[in-house]
């Protein structure tokens, strides 16, 4: 019997993507507390990766956010993504979600969602005032490139 269940929050937005037959997926990871503490009574995390398809990856993609609180019910899945420098098989690992549920009231949940909205809107603003200032200390601004970092690429075709 291979069955997963997990409670905890969403790390980040989750990535949402599709098969090229359509099928809507949604990537993402969950932090989970152990039921323990290290020796220096922290709690300890781990960061577990899931990947939905179907009507829960529409779920997810539509109703979910980062920190959201969540339970998952799915199967652990390896996969192998190739070879390492050593040869030896590279493997990575999954919960296949088979059934996804919101832990929050929606009050809750919308609250997180604006939130977050309002901290981009406040980052973009402070991101913009930043480059400015650079701007205004170079002498020719045009040489000045801002890059957004990509934070994680989910590679579906493997």
């Amino acid at each position: 019997m291979n069955k997963v269940i997990l409670v905890g929050r969403i790390v980040r937005a989750p990535y949402k993507s599709a098969t090229q037959s359509g099928l809507e997926i949604s990537r993402f990871e969950i932090a989970v507390d152990r039921n323990y503490r290290n020796a220096n009574n922290e709690n300890i995390t781990d960061f577990i990766p899931c990947v939905a398809f179907g009507t829960n990856a529409t779920f997810i993609n539509k109703y979910l956010y980062k920190g959201s609180l969540i339970s998952v019910e799915g199967s652990f899945q390896s996969n192998r993504t190739g070879f390492g420098n050593d040869g030896r098989s590279a493997i990575s690992y999954s919960v296949n979600v088979e059934r996804v549920q919101g832990l929050e009231s929606k009050e809750l949940s919308e609250k997180r969602r604006q939130n977050q909205q309002t901290e981009f809107s406040i980052s973009q603003e402070e991101t913009k005032s930043q480059v400015k200032e650079v701007a205004e200390e170079q002498p020719s601004p045009e040489d000045i490139e801002v890059e957004e970092d990509d934070f994680f690429n989910w590679d579906i075709s493997k």
